[in-house]
């Protein structure tokens, strides 16, 4: 009964949003800002060009449903209706939706509270409960998977950013495809040891009332098209001692780094066939070991148009 229950609340909070946002604005709360210039600091839609075929695009997004972040600018919104698929970073199909709920859920008979002990467990309950979360449904949550929750804004979130894309796509009949499985987004989380991932909910409990600040700085330097102050934001969030300094390099390389090399082998099929209209978190692009540069890398022209 508790198991179904669980499934029923994640259709209510339309569950998908957890792990489609958290990646981009968790990793921000936690990263520290590189002390050297890189690469790729401005821009959101970037043209990419070689191997004889149609020019495809890159689209830096921002897990949002701001209005400001959903209504595409001219030049983004042009290439959008022209291209020939469209490639999302996660599938946003009902089966990812019953993986996400599956595995964001202890079904061994562990608990949260056992877990992570009585003074952090009631801490998060009382955030949880705020946002309409049963304690029976609660206790059946992994860390990481509480941790995301605390950390994603208020929001309807079949409107964020790549939510509308889809949708728009469908209606234009273009194919949807995507860089990464649910599963292997997922075990970008559960791959970190079980003491790593209380220390994220712990992280995302103290910094619960700072983030709607946080993510609103974030969405103004999005509009800004400044990648590098998306980054700098995070230092207003993190802690300076070396258990977070420890954390952050885990949570990068996991949640960006290791990702992007992925995400740059996936795209290559679209872009060798050319016209392909592919997003994902602005993140993604920015520095040396960015989205972009690792194309660069790949012998791909990549050249900013917005």
């Amino acid at each position: 009964m508790i198991y179904q229950a669980g499934i029923k609340w994640f259709a209510l909070v339309r569950a998908l949003r957890v792990c489609a946002a958290a990646a981009a604005l968790l990793a921000l709360a936690l990263a520290a800002a590189p002390a050297d210039a890189q690469r790729f600091e401005r821009g959101l839609l970037w043209r990419i060009e070689g191997g004889g075929t149609p020019p495809s695009h890159v689209f830096g997004t921002i897990h949002v449903d701001d209005p400001r972040v959903t209504k595409l600018p001219p030049e983004v919104a042009r290439e959008f209706k022209e291209a020939h698929s469209l490639t999302l970073e996660v599938g946003l199909d009902a089966t990812s939706v019953l993986t996400l709920a599956n595995r964001m859920l202890y079904l061994d008979g562990r608990d949260l509270p056992g877990t992570v002990g009585a003074e952090l467990y009631g801490k998060v309950e009382v955030l949880t409960s705020r946002l309409g979360l049963p304690e029976p449904v609660l206790r059946m949550f992994k860390p990481w998977a509480a941790a995301l929750l605390l950390s994603m804004p208020q929001q309807n979130s079949a409107d964020v950013l790549d939510l509308m894309l889809a949708r728009n796509a469908a209606e234009q009949k273009k194919p949807i495809y995507e860089v990464e499985s649910m599963d292997e987004q997922i075990a970008a989380f559960e791959g970190m040891a079980e003491a790593d991932q209380v220390a994220l909910l712990r992280h995302a409990v103290d910094n619960h009332e700072r983030m709607p600040r946080v993510i609103g700085r974030l969405i103004e330097a999005y509009l800004a098209r400044d990648l590098a102050a998306m980054w700098r934001i995070s230092e207003e969030t993190g802690d300076a001692g070396a258990e977070a300094k420890r954390l952050n390099e885990i949570f990068t390389r996991r949640l960006l780094d290791e990702r992007n090399v992925r995400m740059t082998e996936r795209m290559q099929a679209r872009l060798k066939k050319g016209g392909a209209f592919i997003a994902i978190g602005a993140l993604h692009l920015y520095g040396d070991r960015g989205v972009l540069a690792l194309l660069e890398r790949r012998g791909w022209r990549v050249m900013r148009i917005y």
